[in-house]
């Protein structure tokens, strides 16, 4: 305004006194997933303007506009669909990744994915630490040198919350590449202090065995107390609350659990009904009790029926020239 001489101009200065209320600039701390103050009018007119032309009458625009309802609703339900169904592929071995791909939709993790690739080639250090928060400075690496441009992070200890000066998750959801940067390194010094955590209980549990093995009474004692505390534990990790004062009468077969029965046929049940097929591959397995092959039985055996056919057959006479033949008595 001031550098084209418009600072009269009536119209231009009540835009920039409500200037809080439309530039994107005063409004990126209010969560709009991602979409400005004409984006839902601009979107739904160049959307309609597939379907519907002016010069179309009453009546076909009513029908187009229907059709134009049944399109919409239908991509919705293909992006549930895919939402629900298809599992995106994750490019790295962070933990965050593997939960935002089960929270965000397609479309967010893939933005997500990207912010999260893009963070790699920033670089975090602190810039100061006080009782409550703590703030980083980002800035883009490239080419072994930094950026001018520097985001500020601010991690508060006691909400456990973090925000940056971009405003991209306040604005559209999803966490950008400074915060990534942040908490990439938060994490690491994390694992650090669990690793160093783990060293100690090791080194206590350890020296505790070595006491206590030295007795048949000290390891029935300590093996009791160790079945106590992972129960103990296990309510630590649920949120269940942990009484200090351990029931040491209580016995290890009550926490047991107890497993379904077998089953079994009840008297009185009839017999499975077998299949043609189950039927027709048992008689396959059966062997012959006459010649012992399978594939027939003794009914059908080609065996058995040679041998009643060679008995049956006629016995023919003998030469009467024969000498040791006789002839039959005529009485």
């Amino acid at each position: 305004m001031e550098t084209t001489e418009l600072g009269n101009n009536e119209w231009l200065s009540s835009l920039f006194e409500i200037r809080s209320r439309w530039v994107p600039a005063y409004v990126k701390h209010v969560f709009a997933a991602g979409m400005s103050s004409s984006q839902r009018s601009e979107s739904g007119h160049s959307f309609l303007k597939k379907y519907v032309d002016r010069k179309n009458s009453l009546t076909d625009f009513v029908s187009r506009f229907n059709r134009v309802l049944v399109h919409q609703r239908h991509g919705e339900l293909a992006a549930n669909h895919i939402d629900l169904t298809q599992m995106l592929k994750v490019t790295t071995a962070l933990m965050m990744e593997n939960q935002m791909v089960q929270i965000y939709t397609k479309k967010i993790f893939l933005l997500f994915q990207n912010e999260l690739v893009q963070s790699n080639s920033y670089i975090c250090f602190k810039r100061s630490s006080f009782d409550e928060a703590k703030v980083y400075a980002v800035q883009h690496f490239e080419s072994g040198r930094t950026s001018d441009r520097t985001r500020q992070v601010n991690y508060f200890l006691s909400t456990d919350y973090i925000s940056c000066s971009c405003q991209i998750f306040d604005f559209e959801g999803y966490p950008c590449r400074h915060m990534l940067c942040c908490m990439k390194k938060t994490n690491a010094a994390l694992a650090e202090e669990i690793y160093s955590s783990h060293s100690m209980l090791s080194y206590a549990a350890s020296d505790l065995v070595d006491k206590g093995s030295l007795t048949d009474a000290r390891s029935t004692f300590l093996l009791s107390e160790f079945q106590s505390l992972c129960i103990h534990v296990k309510d630590i990790d649920t949120g269940g609350e942990v009484s200090m004062r351990r029931n040491r009468n209580k016995s290890v077969e009550e926490t047991r659990v107890v497993c379904d029965p077998n089953p079994v046929r009840a008297k009185g049940c009839e017999k499975r009904l077998k299949s043609g097929k189950e039927k027709a591959l048992f008689q396959s397995n059966r062997q012959c009790r006459a010649c012992g092959t399978s594939g027939h039985d003794r009914r059908t055996c080609p065996t058995l029926q040679n041998s009643l056919d060679n008995t049956n057959q006629p016995q023919y006479l003998q030469d009467p020239s024969d000498q040791q033949y006789h002839a039959p008595d005529p009485q």
